[in-house]
């Protein structure tokens, strides 16, 4: 009887979420009410209450369970694996298929009609994720390194080219965004070229003017 009341308890919370995810499409959180959630799901107020005391729970709650799924996504790519490993032995399609099997999501939680900022809470997952699960040390970073810094580095950089790649609308594939993440994290940029300035700034005074 309990496996019952739990997979109908899971069914019902799906059902909200997939409910509030669509009207989140159309309009903003402020503007979505209790009653309207709650008739587009086919469900009562009483059975709402049950589970969430405002829809911003239900809001965190989708939130927090998609943020998991991709923390076990990233995983796949390396929970096989032990001790150190080259980053070339890498593959993160499993990553990019997760937000391509869940583009609806991303691109609504990115939106502007969601009252969080969700590309900081990406960023804050994985960072804590990357800090639990990946040692860098073992590149004998130096130890002037501010390894807090060096892990937020790491992890904006990342999520910043999955968040345009969502925002573009995933016009590239996932195998070569994949390939392209574990190229870019091992390609070390030692000395830059500076670009003439003068000149540059000759171009822009001659189009303002």
């Amino acid at each position: 009887m309990k496996k019952t009341m739990d997979k109908r308890v899971k069914r019902t919370k799906k059902e909200f979420q997939r409910t509030l995810l669509a009207l989140l499409k159309e309009k903003r959180l402020e503007d979505i009410t209790i009653t309207e959630l709650v008739r587009e799901a086919d469900y009562n107020r009483g059975t709402f209450y049950i589970h969430y005391e405002q829809k911003e729970d239900l809001l965190h709650e989708m939130v927090e369970e998609m943020l998991k799924e991709l923390r076990n996504a990233f995983r796949q790519s390396y929970q096989h694996l032990e001790n150190e490993i080259s980053i070339m032995e890498l593959s993160t399609i499993s990553l990019f298929e997760h937000f391509l099997h869940n583009k609806d999501f991303y691109q609504t939680m990115l939106s502007p009609k969601v009252p969080i900022n969700f590309h900081e809470e990406m960023v804050s997952s994985m960072e804590k994720h990357f800090k639990e699960d990946i040692d860098f040390t073992s590149n004998d970073v130096p130890d002037d390194i501010d390894l807090k810094l060096f892990y937020r580095y790491r992890v904006n950089g990342i999520i910043g080219l999955i968040t345009d790649w969502i925002k573009d609308d995933f016009q590239q594939s996932k195998c070569y965004m994949a390939e392209q993440v574990v190229k870019i994290a091992t390609f070390n940029t030692e000395k830059v070229l500076i670009k003439n300035v003068r000149q540059a700034t000759g171009s822009l005074k001659e189009h303002s003017s």
